[in-house]
């Protein structure tokens, strides 16, 4: 009996420590301005008051941890915009998002309430899209996103136009949000108003005809 209790604080304190170090990851990511190759393992270890090692041994790499926490980050926003906590798989994502999609007036109106998320966590919407375009993969942010949208669009055309312009919507989208700070410039859009991008994201899915 005595063992069993050791093993299950052991099994406690393990599951704090690791949560700590997350949550400790996530705000130092929130202040990088996405620069997350300026957060040191040192650093993290320090804020969260645990030793480096502890760090390396839950997570094996920065890189994993980063992952980790951009994961959490994604995951809990999904979670708000499909109105549900069952989000265990990365079909199940994809399942739950393309039916916010679909239980939305129309697309337009969803993609304008993700960009507002974009724009309000600008430091971990960069770090994900980055390391998407860097290292792509069938699993990551994009290709889940990319899919979601692609089954959320009306089976009345074939499917290579469908997911033409599922591609084409989730380009709009991590461009425009790349690069917001100049699409005033070279669209006449402001991307940091909410007015703007709505009718920008209007404009672009009446253009492609998925409204």
């Amino acid at each position: 009996m005595r063992n069993s209790k050791q093993s299950e604080n052991n099994f406690q304190n393990y599951s704090d420590v690791k949560e700590k170090i997350i949550e400790t990851a996530i705000t130092l990511i929130k202040n990088s301005d996405g620069l997350v190759e300026n957060i040191t393992i040192r650093e993290i270890a320090q804020k969260a008051d645990v030793a480096v090692g502890l760090i390396n041994y839950h997570f094996g790499s920065k890189s994993r941890l980063i992952e980790t926490c951009v994961q959490r980050i994604i995951s809990n926003v999904m979670k708000t915009f499909s109105g549900t906590e069952d989000l265990k798989s990365d079909q199940n994502q994809e399942r739950k998002i393309s039916s916010a999609y679909k239980n939305n007036s129309n697309i337009a109106s969803f993609t304008a309430r993700v960009f507002t998320f974009l724009i309000e966590n600008p430091e971990i919407s960069k770090i994900s899209m980055l390391a998407d375009l860097a290292q792509p993969n069938s699993k990551s942010n994009s290709s889940v996103s990319f899919r979601a949208i692609f089954k959320a669009i009306p089976d009345t055309e074939q499917e290579e136009i469908r997911k033409l312009k599922a591609f084409i919507l989730l380009a709009s989208i991590q461009s425009a949000f790349l690069n917001r700070q100049i699409i005033d410039q070279l669209l006449g859009f402001n991307m940091n108003k909410p007015d703007d991008y709505k009718h920008f994201f209007r404009l672009i899915t009446q253009i492609i005809g998925i409204t």
